[in-house]
């Protein structure tokens, strides 16, 4: 299984949006659900390649997308992390090795934190923010409301670099 980690670029985007359409599909990893508009999200993703103040990076299996790692500048929360893994991927390092990445990044900018918002359910995800020096900062009750109705909880957890 060779893992490559590397800064997307254009030609990498409409594999990265069937990976996360298919982890929206899944309705339990990360707020986005299945009819969300791939068009904005695809120049989303263009315009956030042409601001420096963050990065795309991208995990390939074998050549193949596994996993992708956002970091934007957010007004509340500073630099924030977005992050999907591949179902078949999970489990295998790709997280960490996404976040190790991130972290370099962000070090070599002088970022003095990064920061996540995670579903509490979401414990596999949690342990591995643990691991890697993440620290819970906040609890949000009642904060995402989801297609079905169900209104779920949030968490903000943080790392100081």
């Amino acid at each position: 299984m060779p893992l490559e980690v590397r800064a997307l670029v254009e030609r990498d985007l409409p594999e990265f949006l069937e990976l996360f359409t298919a982890v929206a599909a899944e309705r339990l990893w990360i707020a986005t659900e299945p009819g969300f508009d791939a068009g904005a999200r695809l120049a989303k993703w263009r315009a956030a390649l042409r601001d420096d103040r963050g990065i795309s990076l991208g995990a390939f299996v074998d050549a193949a997308p596994a996993g992708q790692l956002g970091i934007f500048p957010h007004e509340e929360y500073g630099h924030v992390i977005g992050m999907y893994v591949a179902a078949e991927h999970r489990g295998r390092g790709i997280g960490t090795a996404l976040l190790e990445a991130a972290f370099a990044w962000a070090r070599g900018r002088k970022i003095p934190s990064l920061s996540l918002l995670v579903f509490p359910h979401n414990e596999r995800a949690i342990a591995l923010y643990r691991k890697c020096g993440f620290v819970q900062t906040e609890y949000y009750a009642r904060d995402a409301v989801r297609q079905n109705g169900e209104v779920w909880d949030s968490i903000l957890m943080t790392k100081r670099l």
